[in-house]
């Protein structure tokens, strides 16, 4: 659970920390008021992508920091995780977590069990012809599905077979 948000320097955000409790947390606001750069903020400490165009104007770097209660996660310090990510003018990053440097790609794979962000358009994957498949196979029941998996292995033994015959 993120316990606290700290952002510094992106867009209009000047120096900005937010207690978030425990439960829902709701952003409401006016437009023009920063929702967006705290998502973008959380994006951002997620391992997302960043342009240096969204540092202050004036400032030569941004901060997104975290602080994470996961007890039960091994890298948690007396329960807390602190992740923070700074990126300078440059387009230089630096990710740490826990006070130790990672890669982008590191953050990337560690904040993925702790933040997924979905926009506007994400509940629209009932449009994408991609995944009806899975939608009608999820109706289906256990029993068929259980006969698609089989029928998948027996079929990927089948391929297997005729590779070693070639």
């Amino acid at each position: 659970m993120i316990t606290t948000l700290h952002i510094k320097n992106i867009g209009i955000i000047d120096d900005l920390s937010i207690d978030l409790n425990k439960g829902l947390n709701v952003l409401t606001g006016e437009t023009g008021a920063g929702k967006t750069l705290i998502i973008d903020s959380l994006a951002i400490i997620a391992g997302g992508r960043f342009s240096k165009e969204m540092i202050r104007k004036g400032e030569k770097n941004s901060f997104v920091e975290l602080c994470i209660y996961a007890p039960e996660n091994e890298q948690s310090i007396e329960g807390n995780i602190i992740v923070s990510r700074e990126i300078n003018i440059s387009g230089k990053n630096m990710c740490k977590i826990n006070g130790r440097m990672v890669t982008v790609n590191e953050l990337r794979e560690f904040m993925a069990q702790f933040i997924e962000i979905h926009g506007q358009q994400d509940n629209q994957k009932l449009l994408d012809k991609q995944t009806h498949l899975e939608y009608i196979d999820g109706f289906t029941g256990e029993k068929l599905l259980n006969l698609r998996k089989n029928y998948e292995k027996i079929y990927n033994e089948y391929k297997l077979l005729k590779l070693k015959e070639n």
